[in-house]
C-alpha cells in the first residue's frame, strides 16, 4: 500500500492578491518557440506516476518532471548554477494552504529535444521541503506556462512525447473522444465534471497528480444530499504535503460514484475522493488509460482508448504513512480502523523494521512501497506512549 499524493510536489497555487497586471503574473506568461514549424517527439520515463524528461539549459542537461496543474518551477541550486536571480519575489500558497516567499524569474532558453523554448518565466523554489522531491532528484518542473506554447501528445504506452505546431501532423483517430477546457492564467488546463446530477467545475487536467478524481468537499456535500443512499466512507490525517510542508489533518471523503462524465468521456461506478481547501485535480492515474493530445490553441483534449479504466473499488489496509523525521509515521487513518492511531510509529511490518529510516531507505519505501500489494495480512507494530504494541491487519475492500 502506498498512500503519497504526489500532487503535491508540484502544485503551486499562484493566486496571490495578482491580477492580470501584476508583474509576477506578465513574467510567468512571457516566452515563445524558436521555431515556427516543428514536430519533435522526445522519450519520457513513467516514474511513479509522473511523467519525467530530460531538458538542456546552458548546454547542460537536467532532469525535470512535467506538469499541467503548476507553472515552471526550478530548484534554488539550478538558479544558483544559473545565476538566476529574483527578479520579483512574492508571498505565494501552496496547495495545503501554506504560505512562503517566492522568487521568479526567466530563463534564456529551455530546450526539449531540438525544440527551443526562448524567455520563459519560472519560480525559483527550495524543492528540498519535500522528501519525495529529494528521492526524485529533479531539477525542475515543466509547468502549463510553458507548455501552452504548443500541441503536446503523450503515448503512455510507448512513452514518447510529440510537440507540434499543426494537429494535422498528429493523425488524431476519429475514434478519439473530445473534452473542451478553458485555462486559468498560467495555461492549467480546466475542465467541467457532471457527477450525477452535481456539477463541479474547473477541475484541474493535472499531469503532476500520480492519483484519480479528486474534488471538493462541497460538490461531496451536494452529492450525497441529493443521492443519499451512494456508499461512501472517510479518512482522517495529512493526506497531503504542499511546497512548504504539510497540511493540516483533515477528513478525506470517497463516493462510489454511479455515473460520471466530462466532454465525451462517461465513466461508471468510480470511486472518488473529496477534500476541503484542494484544488480539485483529475491525474495521470485516469490519463495513463489513453493516449492523450492537449491543444492549447483550440482549448480541446483528445483521447485515444488504450486500456480500460477502473477504480471501483476501494481497499487497503485502514492506514497510510510518511517519514517526519526519519521516523515512519502513521499519518492518516480510514473509518473503522480501531487498532492504529494517528501519530503512531511504525517499527515492524512483516519482521522488517523501520525504526530509524535513513534518506536512503526512505526513497526505497517511496519507489517501491512499503506493502506488497499482494498480502492480504500483515503484522505491523507500532510505538504508542513509549510502548510497543502488536496487530495483525487485514485488508479490507473499504468501497
Amino acid at each position: 500500500m502506498k498512500k503519497i499524493l504526489l500532487s503535491a510536489l508540484t502544485l503551486l497555487v499562484l493566486v496571490t492578491t495578482a491580477c492580470r497586471t501584476n508583474k509576477a503574473y506578465h513574467l510567468m506568461v512571457s516566452g515563445e518557440i524558436e521555431q515556427e514549424d516543428f514536430n519533435v517527439k522526445v522519450p519520457f520515463e513513467y516514474t511513479l506516476g509522473l511523467i519525467s524528461l530530460k531538458v538542456n539549459i546552458a548546454g547542460e542537461e537536467y532532469h525535470f518532471f512535467l506538469d499541467t496543474g503548476a507553472p515552471n518551477v526550478i530548484s534554488k541550486e539550478l538558479a544558483k548554477k544559473l545565476k538566476l536571480r529574483n527578479d520579483i519575489e512574492k508571498i505565494i500558497g501552496d496547495n495545503q494552504g501554506n504560505y512562503s516567499k517566492l522568487g521568479f524569474s526567466k530563463i534564456d532558453k529551455l530546450s526539449i529535444g531540438d525544440l527551443h523554448f526562448l524567455n520563459t518565466g519560472t519560480a525559483i523554489a527550495d524543492l528540498k521541503f519535500l522528501q519525495e522531491a529529494t528521492c526524485l532528484k529533479i531539477d525542475g518542473i515543466i509547468g502549463s506556462n510553458l507548455m501552452k506554447k504548443a500541441i503536446w501528445k503523450f503515448d503512455y504506452q510507448n512513452q514518447t512525447i510529440t510537440i507540434t505546431n499543426s494537429r494535422e501532423k498528429l493523425n488524431i483517430s476519429e475514434l478519439a473522444s473530445k473534452i473542451p477546457f478553458t485555462t486559468n492564467i498560467y495555461g492549467t488546463p480546466l475542465i467541467d465534471i457532471q457527477l450525477n446530477s452535481t456539477l463541479e467545475e474547473n477541475v484541474s487536467v493535472d499531469l503532476g497528480s500520480a492519483h484519480n478524481l479528486e474534488l471538493s468537499k462541497k460538490t461531496f456535500d451536494s452529492l450525497t444530499k441529493s443521492h443519499p443512499t451512494l456508499s461512501k466512507t472517510f479518512s482522517f490525517g495529512n493526506a497531503a504535503a504542499g511546497l512548504y510542508g504539510n497540511g493540516k489533518a483533515d477528513s478525506t471523503y470517497y463516493v462510489k460514484t454511479p455515473n460520471i462524465s466530462f466532454g465525451d468521456i462517461s465513466l461508471e461506478n468510480t470511486v472518488v475522493g473529496f477534500r476541503k481547501n484542494i484544488i480539485s485535480t483529475l491525474g495521470t492515474n485516469f490519463f495513463k488509460n489513453y493516449e492523450l493530445i492537449i491543444d492549447w490553441f483550440t482549448k480541446e483534449i483528445f483521447l485515444v482508448n488504450k486500456s480500460n479504466y477502473d477504480y471501483s473499488t476501494l481497499a487497503n489496509f485502514g492506514f497510510a504513512y510518511s517519514i517526519q523525521d526519519g521516523q515512519l509515521m502513521v499519518t492518516e487513518i480510514y473509518e473503522n480502523m480501531q487498532d492504529l492511531e494517528l501519530g503512531d510509529q511504525i517499527l515492524e511490518i512483516n519482521q522488517f523494521r523501520y525504526e530509524q529510516l535513513t534518506s536512503e531507505q526512505w526513497c526505497e519505501i517511496f519507489e517501491n512501497g512499503l506493502i506488497d500489494d499482494k498480502l492480504q495480512e500483515i503484522s505491523i507494530t507500532i510505538l504508542r506512549d513509549n510502548k510497543e504494541l502488536q496487530y495483525t491487519l487485514k485488508r479490507t475492500n473499504l468501497l
